[in-house]
């Protein structure tokens, strides 16, 4: 990229801004004497925010005022491209009459005309005419004190043709991954659509893609024996017919047996309390009383409260013993309270700790968890079980206070 050049640029009247912004992109790609211009079409359309036929337009018209010169004639395939120059005095001669005047001025003489033709002095000679008098005065060209501006890797002509093989690729295979399995289509040629599908823009490749699936579902629902060949459906926009398919429902969040959400939610339910009461049974009752129950009041109550006290612990329990289930549909403070446990070796000394806190307290043990090499359960042990029950029993309280508001 020319500074200089670019400084010009920025003073020339062009008439348009496409016009205006092609140029721009010409000088970003140039020397500083204005050579080595081969940018291709797509990339000075992205930059100027323009069609490749508006670009193709402004350069056939740079060509004709005599702004640009063809260097180098590129070759026909896709990646090939012109080489252009600059004539500097058009550019100059741009920036003090503009495009209108520099444009006359070329349509009526159909020659170049060169120097300063549009100062309004009479008698004297217009224009920079070697040793004779100058009616306009040389002035230092440059900026002469700060120092020159590196050069942008991605502004590299060579770089930016490498990004549009990249791209090609991108497309040529994104392409092929719709073509190669059409239906009804096997074995012929698909290069035809493959062309059209290169002349979509972005956003209609990526709905094509997109709604392909749901294209072939609806010809199947409306019972079509002939599938349409592919550069009809890139062609004639066939995606178009297609009604938006509905959102999918998110599938339900699942904690699987023994992880840190199932045990901090087991957990939870075993530190609020029985959740029932567990009176002992008639039959239970006369038993004690005339003897003939050889257990105790207190282990006839402690068994009940085990069968009875946590229905959902003991259906956990059960589910993951018997199917090896964990627990679907749980939110947010469920996934918080997972984060407070810790994983468990299986025998280890915290685990019969964890064993002997369950016997103390009356709570129901864990099923056996079978080959699982461990489980989870509140970090730091049974003594940690009381940061754990203040953080589950404040959610708990919080939840219940928002729901009274």
């Amino acid at each position: 990229m020319s500074a200089f050049l670019l400084g010009i640029g920025f003073r020339a009247d062009m008439g348009t801004c496409a016009r205006k912004l092609v140029l721009l992109k010409l000088i970003d790609a140039c020397d500083d004497d204005g050579s080595r211009i081969f940018p291709a079409i797509s990339t000075i359309a992205r930059a100027a925010q323009c069609s490749t036929r508006q670009v193709q337009r402004e350069l056939k018209a740079f060509l004709d005022i005599g702004l640009i010169r063809l260097v180098r004639e590129g070759g026909k395939g896709p990646r090939s491209t012109n080489e252009y120059t600059l004539d500097l005095d058009v550019l100059h001669l741009l920036g003090k009459g503009g495009w209108a005047l520099v444009a006359a001025d070329r349509a009526g003489n159909g020659e170049e005309k060169k120097g300063d033709t549009v100062s309004p002095l009479e008698g004297d000679e217009k224009g920079d005419t070697g040793d004779s008098k100058r009616v306009t005065p040389e002035t230092p060209k440059g900026d002469k004190l700060s120092h020159p501006t590196p050069q942008d890797p991605s502004l590299d002509p060579s770089v930016e043709r490498e990004r549009e093989r990249e791209d090609g690729k991108k497309i040529d295979a994104e392409g092929w991954a719709l073509l190669k399995d059409w239906p009804g289509f096997a074995g012929m040629p698909k290069e035809p659509a493959l062309k059209v599908w290169r002349g979509l823009e972005p956003v209609e490749r990526a709905e094509a893609a997109r709604l392909f699936p749901h294209w072939l579902a609806l010809l199947k629902a409306q019972r079509k024996t002939h599938t349409p060949a592919p550069s009809s459906y890139f062609g004639q926009k066939l995606w178009r017919e297609v009604p938006e398919p509905p959102v999918a429902a998110p599938k339900p969040a699942y904690a699987p047996a023994f992880g840190p959400v199932w045990a901090a939610i087991r957990m939870r339910d075993l530190v609020t309390g029985p959740k029932q009461a567990t009176p002992l049974k008639p039959w239970e009752e006369r038993s004690l009383a005339d003897g003939t129950m050889k257990l105790d009041r207190h282990t006839l109550e402690k068994a009940n409260r085990l069968r009875g006290g946590w229905p959902m612990v003991n259906a956990l329990d059960l589910a993951a013993e018997t199917r090896g289930l964990g627990i679907h549909g749980f939110g947010v403070e469920e996934e918080q309270i997972g984060k407070l446990c810790e994983f468990v070796p299986i025998g280890s000394e915290v685990w019969q700790a964890w064993k002997l806190e369950h016997e103390m307290r009356g709570w129901p043990w864990l099923p056996d968890p079978g080959t699982m090499p461990g489980v989870y359960f509140p970090a730091g042990g049974p003594a940690g079980l009381e940061a754990f029950e203040q953080a589950v029993r404040g959610n708990h309280d919080a939840s219940g206070r928002e729901a009274a508001e």
